[in-house]
């Protein structure tokens, strides 16, 4: 079974540089950043419509993400793309091209411009699942024109209109491994769960005392953290270049 994971891994990457190599921005543009504030999360530092794409003052991790539609912890690579260095990266399609269309433009440029070089491997991590509890689930279906929100109160952090991979997406940043949504629940929700008894990375919290994770988990959502081992297609960069060629 591993090694059907493993073969259709290469395939889909082989696949996807071969796209990459015929599809192409019309025009584009990376420069290296000097100064600036912290990069933030990619929605912050990114504005796309059909055939324009825009990210500015990201790490090249920022970059790689979007182009391969994956989470920080499916790359692995050398420590300055996730902040050492800056860019703004400008392109354009030449045509109302979607998102989807441009994700492969977008690693044409970076394999071009940062001379990168990269391949998938299927390894064994360490992650928590997020997981059905034994009863229902506390989440509480939303409109379809609900506005989505995350604010935080004395009850809690209140997710509105979100779907549950961005919970699991704060709990990554969060907790000392990756969290993966493997609850099965679809569309979006509003829902509230108390995460003050947890810090950073792994970290103590910075108010002592409050109650676990995954007690909250359990009691404020109806769902349970599990810890385990999966494993995971990464992105393996094997090289690049921290200057871009020149435009």
């Amino acid at each position: 079974m591993r090694a059907i994971r493993i073969a259709a891994s290469a395939f889909a990457l082989a696949s996807s540089v071969l796209w990459a190599q015929t599809a192409k921005f019309d025009v584009a543009s990376v420069k290296i950043v000097t100064g600036g504030g912290p990069p933030g999360d990619i929605p912050h530092n990114m504005d796309t419509s059909p055939g324009h794409f825009a990210m500015r003052n990201v790490p090249l991790r920022f970059a790689i993400e979007w182009a391969y539609d994956l989470k920080d912890y499916e790359i692995s690579g050398p420590d300055w793309i996730k902040g050492e260095m800056r860019y703004d990266i400008i392109a354009s399609a030449g045509r109302p091209a979607s998102d989807d269309e441009m994700r492969p433009m977008l690693q044409a440029l970076l394999l071009e411009r940062f001379q990168m070089t990269v391949h998938r491997e299927t390894k064994e991590v360490p992650v928590y699942v997020l997981l059905p509890g034994k009863g229902e689930p506390k989440v509480k279906p939303v409109a379809e024109d609900a506005k989505p929100m995350i604010a935080g109160g004395a009850s809690g952090v209140t997710f509105t209109a979100q779907p549950i991979s961005r919970f699991t997406f704060m709990l990554t940043r969060r907790m000392d491994r990756p969290v993966l949504d493997q609850t099965g629940l679809k569309g979006r929700y509003e829902f509230t769960v108390d995460l003050s008894g947890l810090g950073f990375n792994g970290r103590e919290p910075e108010g002592p005392g409050g109650p676990s994770v995954f007690t909250t988990v359990q009691r404020d959502l109806g769902l349970r953290l599990e810890a385990k081992k999966e494993p995971l297609s990464i992105l393996m960069i094997d090289s690049a270049s921290k200057t871009p060629t020149a435009n």
